[in-house]
């Protein structure tokens, strides 16, 4: 992602040497079919089925990433009233603690070969922010590749604005760069090829990550030279917005190439302006306004797309110096939150086309999957509700089948008692029982020799038919 601080440290010089032609054998290798509709994300889309990145900021930005329901609270993400969908920095107060608060999501699904159209209205602005549109692996970076379609750094928002205001700038500041750079991050050794067809300007070669501090192989787009509106930062803003496709075609062609049109272009495609479009195909597109052609195809692998807003950190913070901007990178994000009213990504929609019309994964559950996880978890319910049902009932069987058989022996006991006929001392236990506080047993002249048996007295016996008393001593 930081392929920009390296052709701002080229200098025109060194420029106008990558300038592309138009003619080359990048040219002849883009053949494009039709791709079908893969999704479309619009509105709530970017709330449902877009993860929100909450932890510390890997590219070390003054930035705090909140979650969906953080934002929605804080009014920094949202649905607007003509459909549009927001995501934005918090422009409110004084940052604190890891930064000021913003935005960071990736999609659930995950894409690779085909066509990615962004209908842009609005993108952040201000100075130290960093913000970005790309794709890149989930996990494992920089093996799985990183494609950056929109980059850049410092872009001051709208002359005599709020937010030009509240940052303090002068008359003559301007955007020290004022162009979109598309660029690759590999985990290989990577370079550009030479040459491509293209009407970019071809910046760092190197591609891998681990080359020159991750600056990565770029190429600047020509705005202002083809639509006579700059590709990045305020003068997209002020044409209101426009178009930024990415026909991403390692497989056949071995190249991801980067288009780009503001929204008072003449020729933008029907296919690209088209929302509903259902197939699309570059063919008929043009020359890209980036061809980031290399042989290392093999290094890029399924990605999920990205939005954030980030703040100085390892890029804005390197070239903060030249944007013109007032104090330090950090100490101004902290402390000049008005300057950051326009520090907002305004999104219309987001369409994904490839040959399947499907995403290569998703770790979002589809609408079949959460149907059978339902219906697993009623039948699971009454299956345990069965069991439980069964358990008791045969608890109880047993409980009332060993009741029987207590009953049933002291039933025989009795009965043995009683055809034995009375003892010498049965007597005893009949006025016992009856006249309790009468007789003791000096009574008798002595102790009451002991009794083979005596039966209990306290209570009736469940199933025995007999009342509590006396019982015959055998």
């Amino acid at each position: 992602m930081l392929a920009l601080l390296a052709l701002a440290l080229a200098g025109s010089a060194s420029s106008a040497l990558a300038q592309s032609t138009t003619a080359s054998a990048g040219a002849s290798l883009m053949t494009s079919s039709t791709l079908k509709l893969a999704k479309r994300y619009a509105g709530s889309d970017f709330e449902n089925d877009f993860k929100y990145f909450t932890d510390t900021d890997p590219t070390n930005g003054y930035v705090n990433y909140v979650s969906l329901s953080d934002g929605q609270s804080a009014g920094l993400v949202g649905v607007q009233s003509d459909g549009s969908f927001v995501m934005k920095a918090d422009s409110t107060k004084t940052g604190s603690g890891r930064g000021r608060d913003s935005i960071r999501i990736s999609s659930k699904d995950k894409y690779a070969d085909g066509v990615y159209i962004l209908d842009l209205n609005h993108m952040p602005v201000g100075c130290g922010t960093w913000p970005a549109f790309w794709t890149v692996v989930e996990s494992g970076w920089p093996k799985g590749g990183e494609i950056d379609i929109i980059e850049g750094t410092n872009a001051l928002p709208s002359l005599y604005s709020a937010a030009w205001n509240a940052s303090s700038l002068g008359a003559n500041a301007t955007t020290a760069i004022p162009y979109d750079v598309a660029s690759l991050h590999t985990s290989s050794t990577c370079a550009l090829v030479a040459g491509s067809y293209m009407t970019g300007t071809e910046g760092n070669t190197a591609c891998s990550a681990y080359d020159a501090g991750n600056l990565g192989c770029g190429v600047d787009l020509a705005g202002e030279s083809v639509f006579g509106t700059d590709s990045f930062g305020p003068s997209v803003n002020a044409a209101g917005g426009g178009y930024y496709a990415m026909w991403r075609d390692l497989t056949n062609s071995g190249g991801v190439y980067i288009y780009f049109w503001p929204r008072n272009a003449t020729n933008i495609p029907a296919d690209v302006t088209d929302s509903t479009a259902t197939t699309t195909s570059v063919a008929d597109w043009g020359e890209p306004a980036a061809n980031l052609t290399v042989p290392c195809t093999s290094d890029f692998g399924d990605h999920v797309i990205t939005f954030d807003i980030t703040f100085c950190g390892d890029y804005a913070g390197a070239t903060y110096s030249a944007s013109g901007c007032p104090s330090t990178c950090t100490s101004f994000v902290q402390n000049n939150p008005g300057a950051f009213a326009e520090t907002y990504w305004s999104v219309n929609s987001l369409r994904v086309y490839n040959a399947s019309g499907k995403a290569v994964s998703s770790s979002a559950l589809s609408a079949g999957a959460i149907a059978g996880i339902v219906v697993g978890a009623v039948a699971a319910g009454v299956i345990a509700y069965l069991l439980y049902r069964r358990a008791r009932y045969t608890r109880r069987r047993r409980l009332l089948i060993q009741a029987q058989a207590a009953d049933d022996a002291v039933a025989a006991k009795e009965a043995a008692a009683a055809s034995a006929g009375p003892g010498a001392y049965a007597f005893v236990a009949r006025e016992q029982t009856a006249f309790p506080k009468k007789y003791s047993a000096t009574s008798f002249g002595g102790e009451i020799p002991a009794l083979p048996y005596v039966a209990d007295h306290s209570a009736p016996r469940r199933g025995s038919g007999r009342p509590g008393g006396a019982s015959w001593v055998g």
